[in-house]
C-alpha cells in the first residue's frame, strides 16, 4: 500500500515530513495535526482527507485561503508534486516512491539519509525497509513506549512527523502554545529560559531518544522553556491527537509521561530559584504582531496633544494580563511608566477587536522605537472572552 505525505520547507523549521493518516487538519491551533505558527494562518484552516479514491485539501473558512499557482481554491484533489501554499508555508503533496515529481521532498529526505543516521522510509513502497524499522527502533528506545512491543508499536512511525534542523536554530520558544510531543532521533538539543537581564540560563541537554513537551501536553499550557539545537538534528514529532489516542489504549504511557513531568517541574523549580529565576507566566503568549490603537488617557499629566492624539503600534507579545507595544516616532518619547492608555486591539479574522484599558509597567528605548510594557486594567467580561479564545484556541488538559 503506498503512502502520500506533505513536505515543508521554511525558515526557521528548515524542511519537515507530515504522513497523512485519515483526515489531517492544518491550522495555528496547536491541536491541529499539522500546526502553523503564522499570523496567516486560521486557528482551523484546512483539512487533508482521503475521499472516493483521491487526496482532497478543504478550505475550512480561513481568512487567507489556500493558494495553487496563485490562485485561491476551496477544495482540490492532490496528486504527486502538488505545491500550494498556506500563510506564509510551501507544502508539497508526495506520494511514496514518486520523489521524482517532487524536488523539494526529494532532497529534504535525501538530507535525512546524508547527515543524519537515518535512512528514508519512501525507498520501498512494501515499508518493509532499514529506514522504517530503524525510526521503530528508536521509538521503543524512547521511555514513552519502551513499555510496548513492537505489535503495540505497529503504525506509530507511519503518523510521526518529522524535521530536520541545523545547528542553533530555535525549535521551541517559551511561553508558546503547543501540545505535540517531540523526540531526538538524532542530535542534540537544549532547554533553557532567560535570566533577568535576558542571557540564556540552561536548565537541561536532551540526547537521542529522550523527549520533551510533556508538560505542555498534560496541562494545555504553554511551553515552560525554550528549546534549541546544539548541532543537526532529527526529530520525530507525535500529535496532540495520536498522543491521546495511545494513552487511552495504554494507560502506562500516561503514566510515564507524569513522571518525568514532575521530575522536571520540580528540576527546573530548584534551578530557577537557586538562579533567583522567576517562573514565567503560565499563559499562552503570542508573538504575532497585531495592529493596536491607542491613546492616553485624559487625566494624564502629559502635553494636550498627546492626549488628543491617536497612535498606533504593534504587539511583539500579547497574554491574557498584559501585552507589549512596539511604536516608533518622536512623540513616543514622551511616555513613561504609570501612564494609563485607552487600548482598541485589532484581532485577526473572526475574533474581532477587544477595547480595554492598560497601564504602563516599564518602557524601554531603542533609537527611534519604543517598547512599553502594558498591563491590562478594566476589561469587560465579553472582551475578556474574546481574547482568551484567541489565546486559547480550544486547548484542553488531559485528566
Amino acid at each position: 500500500m503506498k503512502r502520500f505525505y506533505l513536505g515543508l520547507k521554511r525558515e526557521n523549521l528548515q524542511k519537515s515530513v507530515y504522513p497523512l493518516e485519515g483526515s489531517v487538519s492544518i491550522g495555528r491551533n496547536p491541536e491541529n495535526d499539522i500546526a502553523l505558527v503564522d499570523y496567516n494562518v486560521s486557528r482551523t484552516h484546512a483539512r487533508v482527507s482521503f475521499q472516493k479514491g483521491s487526496w482532497i485539501i478543504e478550505d475550512l473558512g480561513s481568512a487567507n485561503g489556500i493558494i495553487f499557482a496563485g490562485e485561491r481554491v476551496v477544495s482540490k484533489a492532490l496528486k504527486p508534486g502538488d505545491i500550494f501554499q498556506i500563510g506564509e508555508s510551501i507544502l508539497t503533496f508526495m506520494e511514496e516512491g514518486a520523489s521524482d515529481k517532487a524536488d523539494q521532498l526529494s532532497e529534504t529526505m535525501q538530507m535525512f539519509s546524508s547527515l543524519i543516521n537515518y535512512q528514508s522510509p519512501f525507498v520501498d513502497p512494501n515499508r518493509t525497509n532499514p529506514g522504517s524499522m530503524r525510526l521503530q527502533g528508536a521509538l521503543l528506545s524512547t521511555p514513552i513506549f519502551r513499555s510496548l512491543g513492537k505489535k503495540e508499536l505497529r503504525g506509530l512511525e507511519d503518523v510521526a512527523n518529522l524535521h530536520y534542523f541545523s545547528a542553533d536554530q530555535l525549535i521551541l520558544r517559551e511561553g508558546d502554545p503547543g501540545r505535540s510531543i517531540y523526540i531526538v532521533l538524532d542530535g542534540r538539543v537544549k532547554v533553557f529560559t532567560k535570566d533577568r537581564e535576558g542571557k540564556e540560563f540552561p536548565l537541561a541537554t536532551l540526547e537521542p531518544y529522550q523527549f520533551f513537551g510533556e508538560m505542555a501536553l498534560l496541562t494545555g499550557k504553554p511551553r515552560a522553556g525554550s528549546i534549541a539545537t546544539m548541532e543537526e538534528t532529527l526529530l520525530g514529532e507525535i500529535s496532540y491527537n495520536n498522543m491521546n489516542r495511545l494513552m487511552m489504549r495504554y494507560p502506562q504511557i500516561k503514566g510515564v509521561l507524569l513522571k518525568y513531568y514532575n521530575e522536571r517541574v520540580e528540576d527546573s523549580r530548584q534551578k530557577r530559584a537557586k538562579a533567583n529565576i522567576s517562573e514565567r507566566r503560565q499563559q499562552p503568549r503570542l508573538k504575532e504582531r497585531l495592529l493596536i490603537n491607542f491613546g492616553v488617557w485624559p487625566t494624564e499629566n502629559l502635553p494636550a496633544e498627546m492626549i488628543n492624539h491617536s497612535y498606533k503600534a504593534t504587539s511583539s507579545d500579547i497574554s491574557l494580563s498584559g501585552m507589549m507595544l512596539v511604536a516608533m516616532g518622536p512623540a513616543m518619547e514622551a511616555f513613561r511608566e504609570g501612564c494609563r492608555l485607552q487600548l482598541e486591539i485589532n484581532l485577526p479574522n473572526r475574533h474581532g477587536r477587544v477595547e480595554t484599558q492598560g497601564l504602563v509597567r516599564h518602557v524601554t528605548r531603542e533609537k527611534n522605537t519604543v517598547k512599553l510594557g502594558v498591563v491590562f486594567v478594566d476589561t469587560s467580561d465579553r472582551d475578556k472572552e474574546k481574547l482568551q479564545r484567541f489565546l486559547y484556541g480550544q486547548t484542553k488538559t488531559i485528566e
